[in-house]
């Protein structure tokens, strides 16, 4: 199998002229059979980042947390596949292949897979 991307990997940056896509799926694929994800049932790999803009695909293992954090930037959170609880207090978000949730910055969230999962994570601008 062809793989998508080569660790280490860098992030495109967002500054510039720069056009890059990305076959979201085949990475996330390739990112659930690395062996990291064995130990902690979570991987990640930053596709794209400048000032504005952040660009994460996440992948998670059937019941893997992350635990309550929060971003600097607002952030859309969307399914690529699986089933994902988003959760913020007092409110949960029960996502599925195909569903978005966006976030204010700086608001607690976590997330906990009810299957295996892969969401794509975008942080807008840092918001003081």
């Amino acid at each position: 199998m062809k793989q998508d991307f080569e660790r280490p990997f860098r992030p495109t940056e967002t500054a510039g002229s720069n056009v890059t896509s990305f076959s979201l799926l085949e990475i996330a694929g390739q990112l659930m059979k690395e062996d990291v994800i064995n130990h902690s049932g979570k991987n990640s790999l930053t596709l794209a980042r400048g000032n504005d803009l952040t660009v994460v695909l996440l992948v998670l293992k059937d019941q893997a947390v992350l635990h309550e954090h929060s971003a600097p930037g607002p952030i859309s959170v969307t399914v690529l596949s699986g089933h994902i609880e988003f959760s913020t207090k007092p409110e949960s978000f029960s996502l599925r292949t195909g569903d978005n949730t966006v976030c204010a910055a700086h608001l607690p969230h976590s997330v906990k897979a009810q299957e295996d999962s892969a969401f794509l994570l975008v942080i807008g601008g840092r918001v003081d």
